[in-house]
């Protein structure tokens, strides 16, 4: 690879920009990726997470890496423990797929489709993809993608709802960012979902719940039952965050996590498990908060990064 491949600095957080062309036909080698999902399709009422990557790029710190000339960074410090931050590691923002305003020509289903079929291309890849979003039922047809090269992935999320519904839903094109769950579990999909932070009613219409959908408030550092063999997709949604702390999402819910609660938990997950992409989805459009709801993303995106890539204990972490 030439260093015309990437473009140093010109993604978010200072992160070198670079096609995705490269990527997928084996010309970038990539440890891990960040792809923007604008589209905010699958609400049902308050919309506006179509904004959530521009707000994440055009704001987020812009960290001052060095680049080689193969891609890989330097020269950025974690002056708590006086180490290196992603040293070596390979680490580029590949834009958007598709645009704001969205165009009126490319449906749902269309949209939806391309998203499946690119997360599937990227998952055979060596980079771990973070996809920032977007509205929730974005995670419906990045799992369907990823499932299609990984097998059933078992899911870990972080949502103050139970974004599930068991009323049948076939096609993608059914789903809603209330109730894709569903869709995941009946299709197989997913072979099982664990969700964090719920703290919000259903109707009754809307059960039973599976035996393999387990929802609690508490995230209290399991480990996982297979060690690290079971392909995890993260899914953050950031109606997880109390409200007090993060205002700026479609459905605020009170009594939430406290950052730092949610970033112990997610690097717990990131670090336990075998995850093969992470999605961070439900950022609201909002001129008050635009500043602050840039920052929590891309604290979050750092925080997967750092628990995905950097070798803290001297092992290799598997894929």
């Amino acid at each position: 690879m030439t260093r015309a491949a990437v473009r140093p600095g010109a993604g978010a957080l200072g992160l070198p920009a670079a096609d995705v062309d490269a990527l997928l036909s084996g010309a970038l080698t990539a440890d891990a990726v960040l792809l923007g999902l604008p589209s905010d399709a699958g609400v049902t009422s308050v919309p506006g997470q179509r904004h959530g990557p521009e707000i994440f790029r055009k704001l987020s710190p812009g960290h001052d890496w060095t680049v080689t000339d193969d891609g890989a960074l330097g020269g950025v410090l974690d002056p708590l423990t006086g180490g290196p931050v992603l040293d070596g590691r390979r680490v580029f923002d590949l834009g958007d797929l598709g645009s704001v305003p969205i165009d009126p020509r490319v449906g749902r289903a269309t949209y939806y489709r391309a998203v499946t079929g690119l997360a599937q291309r990227l998952a055979g890849t060596s980079a771990t993809p973070l996809f920032i979003g977007g509205d929730h039922a974005l995670s419906a047809p990045v799992a369907t993608g990823l499932a299609a090269e990984h097998g059933p992935l078992h899911m870990v999320c972080f949502d103050a709802h139970c974004d599930y519904s068991s009323r049948p839903m076939p096609g993608l094109a059914d789903i809603t960012h209330g109730d894709f769950l569903g869709h995941l579990l009946q299709t197989g999909v997913l072979s099982g979902c664990d969700l964090y932070g719920v703290r919000t009613f259903l109707p009754a219409s809307w059960g039973p719940f599976p035996p393999n959908l387990r929802c609690s408030y508490a995230y209290d550092f399991p480990e996982p039952a297979d060690g690290e063999g079971t392909a995890t997709y993260l899914s953050i949604d950031l109606d997880a965050i109390d409200p007090a702390e993060f205002p700026a999402t479609g459905h605020p819910e009170a009594g939430g996590y406290r950052l730092r609660e949610l970033l112990a938990a997610v690097e717990h997950v990131c670090r336990t498990r075998r995850v093969v992409a992470v999605d961070i989805v439900e950022a609201l459009q909002d001129d008050r908060e635009n500043r602050a709801t840039s920052a929590t993303i891309s604290t979050l995106v750092m925080s997967c990064l750092r628990a995905l890539l950097d070798d803290h204990q001297g092992a290799t972490r598997r894929r």
